[in-house]
């Protein structure tokens, strides 16, 4: 892929928060018509439909009629592979312009695409269910004790992740703590979801939708919306190899070659990134996202943390929008809807000032067997 040939051209997101009441096709339509308003073009500019799930969409619901309908589905690792699958169709001459869509209303009653697959694919992580291991937490908690282990990394470390977090959260309206402040107490005091995790620690499931609008650059730049987002480098990994190494604890996912394919593509460095937005289902998460990558050395990511590396003064101002741990939780989506924000300039009090390059990621969905995630890395610009 050439750097900044595919741009992002429309983003829409609904209301997000939990008991909303709204179906998941309803909310990928109110997103939808968001996305089309904020790219200024009707619905049948769009020729390609991704959709993040295990199921099909009904598109007579939605009034599309595109070239194909595609659903995918790698857990949060979801949203980056739906930009790559759209990058594909525009540059292989497939489509015109592709809509990734996300929409779920988990505290409604909603969830698509899982059902009998949940005890498998989603809570039970593979054979360890048949011991009792169940749910996300359990799965991470083991990232999160090797990490302790051998490096030293705290609890007050980690809670150090969500009282910044939540100092993000705190003036943006866009996210379900907006005015809640957190103390590091607090985050002692709450109550151990599953060891070390506290429920400081945890994101929670929300309800919402997003639609973005992926096209040529070379279109792009002919509408007369807003300034593009370019999609500069992309890349995949997945933590399934260092399962067979016998490894797999010490790798939040295998990041390594999505982010070489990713920055290669992009043309930049890691110095270069102006904002980082992280997938964050527990706080361990960006702890040892930010020693993947490089930001901080390994074992260093709590101190990082601690000492405002995340801050908006710090070295690498990260989930600013509150992430999913204290913004809302559209699962791989939130760090593309915050990356495509400050580079919009449209972040409000935590806009990071003059932000050109982003860094988004994403995590999910095992390869069968739990820690197993798969890991996807995007590099986003301002200007191609």
């Amino acid at each position: 892929m050439t750097p900044g040939s595919v741009a992002i051209v429309g983003m829409g997101v609904t209301k997000q928060g939990r008991g909303l009441g709204v179906t998941e096709v309803e909310l990928r339509r109110q997103a939808l018509e968001l996305a089309l308003l904020d790219a200024g073009v009707e619905r049948d500019a769009i020729d390609g439909y991704i959709l993040a799930s295990h199921e099909r969409e009904d598109l007579r619901y939605l009034g599309l009629s595109p070239n194909f309908s595609w659903p995918v589905q790698t857990g949060g690792a979801t949203a980056p592979c739906t930009f790559i699958m759209a990058a594909g169709a525009i540059l292989s001459g497939q489509a015109e312009m592709v809509a990734c869509a996300y929409g779920m209303a988990p505290s409604s009653g909603g969830m698509p695409g899982f059902g009998a697959r949940m005890s498998f694919g989603s809570l039970g992580y593979g054979y360890p269910a048949q011991v009792g291991m169940i749910g996300a937490a359990s799965a991470h908690a083991l990232h999160a004790r090797w990490h302790m282990d051998h490096y030293g990394t705290t609890s007050r470390h980690m809670g150090a992740v969500a009282v910044q977090l939540r100092n993000h959260a705190l003036n943006r309206p866009d996210a379900m703590t907006c005015g809640k402040p957190i103390t590091l107490e607090d985050h002692q005091a709450s109550p151990m979801v599953v060891d070390p995790f506290h429920m400081l620690d945890c994101c929670r499931d929300t309800d919402g939708g997003a639609v973005f609008l992926l096209t040529s650059a070379e279109r792009a730049r002919t509408m007369a919306q807003k300034r593009p987002v370019f999609l500069l480098g992309a890349g995949m990994g997945h933590n399934i190899g260092n399962w067979h190494k016998r490894d797999v604890y010490a790798h939040h996912d295998d990041i390594a070659p999505a982010a070489a394919r990713a920055f290669a593509q992009a043309g930049v460095s890691l110095d270069d990134i102006d904002t980082a937005q992280f997938y964050d289902p527990f706080t361990i998460s960006i702890i040892m996202q930010l020693e993947h990558y490089g930001f901080c050395k390994p074992g260093q990511g709590g101190p990082f943390v601690a000492s405002g590396g995340i801050a908006l003064d710090g070295p690498i101002p990260s989930n600013t929008g509150g992430g999913q741990i204290s913004g809302f939780y559209a699962a791989g989506f939130t760090p593309l809807i915050e990356a495509m924000k400050q580079l919009r300039g449209e972040s409000g009090a935590t806009q990071v000032r003059d932000a050109r390059l982003a860094l988004a990621s994403g995590h999910g969905l095992n390869g069968g067997v739990q820690n197993t995630w798969s890991h996807g890395t995007l590099i986003l610009g301002a200007e191609a």
